[in-house]
C-alpha cells in the first residue's frame, strides 16, 4: 500500500515520541553523545500542528456510507505505521522564552524519520506538507533550529528553501545548533466554474463526502459536485457529478439555486471561485455510498456520511464551505431558519 500523509492528532503522540526517540538515540550514539528522553505531548501544545507519513494501512474512514453514533462520522481507521513526521507551532519571542507569539512566524519543532528509512526523501515530504499547513493557517515565514553537526538535515532544509539566518547558539543539551528561516509562498489563485448538490434525506441529514489532500494530508468534508466541463451548464454539471460521485438516483431538485464563494487550498494550489449550489431532497433515508465503485479521486477519497444538519459543525474535520448560511438561502423555511 502506498504511503500517505495524514494530519497528526493527540492520539498519535505516543507513536511520534517513539519515532523521535529511535532517531535521536541513533544520531547521538553516532556522535558519541549521551541519549536523550523526549517528553511526550508535543502535539498537545497550544496551536501545534503536525503531519505524519504512514505506511501499511489504508487510512480511510470506516463510515460504511453513514455517520456514526449520534450522526457523527467516526475517526479514520487503518493508519498503519508512522515512518516520518513534522510538527510546527506558533513561534514565541526570545527563542520561546516569551509568552508572546511572533506574528506570522511558524516554528518547526520536530522533523523526524525512522532511522532505517533515512535517505529516501521522506523528510522532505513531511517538511513540504507541514509548510503547506502553515500556508493554510496564514503564516508568512517558518523557522527551525538544527544541530550544526547534522549534515543531512542541512541538506534537507536547504533543498526545501530554508536559508541560514546567521544565528547560532549552544543549547542546554550541550549541542551547537544553527538557525534556518524561509518565507512561505503566496499561492497563485486558480478559478474554474463549479456546481454542487446539498442533498437532504427525509431526516434532514445532509450528504457529505470526506477527502484528504494527498499533498499535505489536510482533511475536509464537502458536498458532492465539481467543475463544469466545456459547454456544460451548472445544472448539467451537478447532475453528472452526482451520478459519478454517489452512484445514487437523482434526488428531487428545488427550483432555486444560490452562489457560494469558495476559497480552498487543494493539491498545492488555491482555488477561488463562486460555485452554484443546488438543493436536492430524498423522500426516504439516505442510502449508503460505496467506498469503491464510484468515480472519485481514490488517492484523496475517504468515504461519505449522511450527517444531521445540526451536527455538521461538530465533525472532527472542517466542512467547506459553511453550509448553514447556504441552507438558509436555499430553504428559508427549513428547521435551520432559527
Amino acid at each position: 500500500m502506498p504511503a500517505f500523509l495524514k494530519r497528526l492528532t493527540a492520539a498519535d503522540d505516543a507513536a511520534l515520541t517513539a519515532l523521535w526517540q529511535a532517531a535521536t538515540v541513533l544520531r547521538r550514539e553516532e556522535l558519541g553523545l549521551e541519549a536523550l528522553h523526549e517528553a511526550a505531548g508535543v502535539l498537545q501544545r497550544p496551536d501545534a500542528f503536525g503531519v505524519g507519513l504512514f505506511e501499511g494501512g489504508h487510512g480511510r474512514a470506516d463510515h460504511g456510507g453513514r455517520a456514526g453514533p449520534g450522526g457523527r462520522a467516526g475517526a479514520d481507521g487503518g493508519d498503519g505505521e508512522l515512518v516520518a513526521a513534522a510538527v510546527a507551532m506558533p513561534a514565541r519571542g526570545d527563542d520561546g522564552r516569551s509568552e508572546h507569539n511572533v506574528p506570522g512566524l511558524a516554528h518547526i519543532s520536530s522533523v523526524v524519520t525512522r532511522p532505517d528509512r533515512w535517505g529516501e526523501g521522506l523528510g522532505g515530504r513531511v517538511v513540504r506538507a507541514v509548510l503547506s499547513h502553515g500556508v493554510r493557517r496564514g503564516y508568512a515565514r517558518a523557522q527551525l533550529w538544527t544541530q550544526a553537526t547534522n549534515a543531512g538535515a542541512h541538506r534537507l532544509y536547504e533543498r526545501e528553501g530554508f536559508l541560514r539566518s546567521g544565528r547560532e547558539r549552544t543549547q542546554h543539551r550541550g549541542e551547537h545548533i544553527v538557525h534556518y528561516l524561509r518565507d512561505l509562498p503566496v499561492l497563485p489563485t486558480t478559478s474554474r466554474p463549479a456546481a454542487r448538490m446539498l442533498c437532504l434525506d427525509a431526516e434532514d441529514r445532509v450528504l457529505l463526502l470526506h477527502f484528504r489532500d494527498p499533498f499535505d494530508g489536510h482533511q475536509l468534508w464537502e458536498p458532492p459536485g465539481g467543475g463544469l466541463e466545456p459547454g456544460e451548464s451548472p445544472l448539467e454539471a451537478v447532475v453528472r457529478e452526482w451520478g459519478e460521485e454517489t452512484s445514487l438516483p437523482l434526488p428531487q431538485l428545488a427550483a432555486t439555486s444560490t452562489y457560494v464563494a469558495r476559497d480552498v487550498v487543494w493539491r498545492g494550489a488555491r482555488w477561488v471561485v463562486d460555485e452554484e449550489f443546488f438543493l436536492g431532497r430524498l423522500k426516504g433515508p439516505g442510502a449508503a455510498i460505496p467506498l469503491e465503485g464510484v468515480d472519485q479521486e481514490m488517492d484523496a477519497y475517504l468515504g461519505a456520511a449522511w450527517v444531521p444538519w445540526r451536527e455538521v459543525e461538530a465533525l472532527d474535520d472542517p466542512v467547506e464551505p459553511d453550509l448553514l448560511p447556504t441552507l438558509r438561502r436555499l430553504d428559508p423555511n427549513g428547521p435551520w431558519a432559527d
